[in-house]
């Protein structure tokens, strides 16, 4: 174990000691949130056929070069192509066939212009009054993906949109991650259940209502949530109970230098190797990381914006890191700050922000907070202003980096 840590050197750490757990092959109706454990390949040509993108008439396109207002292009209207049928004869010369918009595209045609512009003859033949270029609304065989190709790699969170993906080229399984299970331990005899009133001195539990958030955003599954008083008896009991069904244990409260800040001395007494227990960071320097056998434990300080802090910064990258995600860290970005901001220095401060895009540039509003107990400040944010360690303010205008939180 070290002294106080800058926050890389932290979480250096951190993703060092974590190992990634199992995968699983899942339906793939149910694999959205969860992160891809294997390769991707496209098992076809997309689209498969020429493809029509727009309701109209195919034909050649050469066929239409001398076109004009007063002297149209007639063709001779051979019948309907909708999406799902697959047109058998080539288009001869002279011919022109109406499709729908996915319909594939018969052979001998190169070109597409769309219904509204195009006249309808009492024969059934159509009138083209201007040149349509050969490759007009028609996406070719293969132009989005060939068969064979590498489409994602293993890393990627499934999304909707890969879902999607997924589907289209016949994944209807697909290996992922498991879900790492998540348990929960808030400290402090002041901490009554949610369900509870509070009596004199007393407070409801609201660090595990966030928490339980944060893990399921970053993938995970609470398995269980306790509350423990200031008793180191108590303490090590709920680690241990704790530690054995989860993968991950998040303890807040109870880990500064207090006569009741138990958390270490309970770790300690549980076999648990502590291996940082400071770090060089506003708010939030007491967090505590510890590992027994493969278990990853984070002791995170108990004021609720601490807790934000020290989960987003290292507890979701382990969380992400375990799952096999390329992305393991929250996106960073620069805004300008909208009002001026005291830095921490020497710690590197991380303060609730609402971010909003004016005239096209990205603007980051400090909010205003009481210091890491306030709950209504972290509620508000949706990103956390980065204050580099050596520097004491942010002035009104300043370029700034910000570090996005999840919604």
């Amino acid at each position: 174990m070290q002294g106080m840590l800058g926050i890389e050197e932290a979480l250096a750490i951190v993703i060092d000691r974590v190992r990634p757990g199992d995968t699983e092959r899942i339906d793939g109706d149910l694999a959205s949130g969860r992160v891809l454990r294997e390769v991707v390949l496209s098992d076809q040509d997309m689209p498969p056929f020429d493809r029509a993108r727009m309701d109209g008439h195919a034909f050649r396109g050469m066929e239409t070069a001398g076109a004009a207002p007063t002297v149209p292009v007639r063709l001779a209207g051979v019948g309907e192509i909708a999406a799902g049928d697959f047109p058998e004869r080539e288009l001869r010369p002279g011919e022109a066939i109406r499709i729908m918009t996915g319909a594939p595209g018969p052979r001998g045609a190169d070109a597409v212009e769309r219904i509204e512009v195009i006249e309808v003859a009492s024969d059934g033949s159509i009138l083209i009054r201007e040149p349509v270029t050969v490759g007009k609304n028609i996406t070719p065989r293969a132009f989005e993906v060939a068969a064979g190709a590498r489409l994602v790699e293993p890393g990627e969170k499934v999304t909707p949109a890969l879902a999607a993906l997924l589907a289209t080229f016949g994944y209807s399984r697909v290996e992922v991650a498991v879900t790492p299970r998540v348990a929960l331990i808030s400290t402090g005899n002041e901490l009554v259940e949610v369900a509870e009133r509070p009596g004199p001195g007393k407070i409801r539990d609201s660090n595990t209502r966030a928490l339980a958030g944060y893990v399921r955003e970053a993938g995970g599954e609470v398995v269980s949530a306790a509350i423990v008083g200031d008793d180191f008896g108590a303490t090590v009991k709920a680690i241990e109970a704790a530690l054995e069904s989860a993968d991950l244990l998040l303890l807040s409260g109870g880990v500064s230098m207090g006569d009741y800040d138990l958390v270490k001395p309970s770790l300690r007494h549980c076999g648990a190797v502590i291996h940082f227990e400071r770090v060089a960071m506003h708010p939030g320097k007491p967090t505590v990381f510890a590992t027994r056998g493969d278990k990853l434990i984070f002791g995170l300080p108990g004021n609720p914006v601490s807790v934000a802090v020290a989960f987003f910064l290292f507890a979701r990258p382990a969380m992400r890191h375990w799952q096999g995600a390329t992305q393991v860290e929250l996106p960073r970005a620069r805004a300008l700050c909208t009002a001026r901001i005291k830095g921490a220095p020497p710690r590197r401060s991380h303060q609730p922000g609402r971010l909003s895009i004016e005239d096209g540039q990205a603007r980051i509003a400090p909010l205003r907070w009481s210091g890491s107990g306030d709950l209504v400040g972290i509620m508000n944010a949706n990103a956390m202003i980065v204050v580099p360690e050596q520097t004491s303010v942010v002035e009104a205008g300043q370029l700034t980096e910000i570090v996005l939180i999840p919604q």
